[in-house]
């Protein structure tokens, strides 16, 4: 099992906003980095391809509303995983903040391998999303 958890990270907008983005899966594209290939997607679940890498899917399992959205591993996938979009008001209430949380069902030997490149991913995610507020 792999577990990355991204920390919080400051959003220059309402939870609200941030989890109406976030709700829907086509929103997620304008996150992806340029290696980001195939990319086909609906409100509730996309696939892609990272450039050499396996094809991803992924569907919206759980929404709560302005605080949290649950993905998780769908169609074809190298392994199982679940992807937690957390969002809490930050201190001030004048945004909010933002992280996600990452479980996968990876092997030790793929783990060495993806730990690195995916923590990097999420965290650009998470870097990319205030620039869409």
């Amino acid at each position: 099992m792999l577990t990355i958890d991204t920390g919080f990270k400051p959003v220059a907008a309402q939870a609200e906003q941030v989890f109406t983005f976030l709700s829907d899966i086509n929103n997620l594209q304008k996150l992806m980095p340029d290696r980001v290939e195939n990319w086909q997607s609906d409100t509730d679940s996309c696939t892609f391809t990272i450039k050499g890498m396996a094809e991803i899917g992924m569907k919206i399992e759980e929404r709560q509303p302005n605080h949290t959205l649950k993905l998780v591993s769908h169609g074809k996938v190298p392994f199982k995983f679940n992807l937690d979009i957390l969002i809490r008001p930050d201190a001030n209430a004048t945004g909010c903040e933002s992280s996600i949380v990452f479980n996968g069902d990876i092997n030790m030997f793929m783990k060495m391998m993806v730990e690195t490149p995916l923590t990097n991913f999420f965290k650009m995610l998470l870097e990319k999303l205030p620039s869409q507020f």
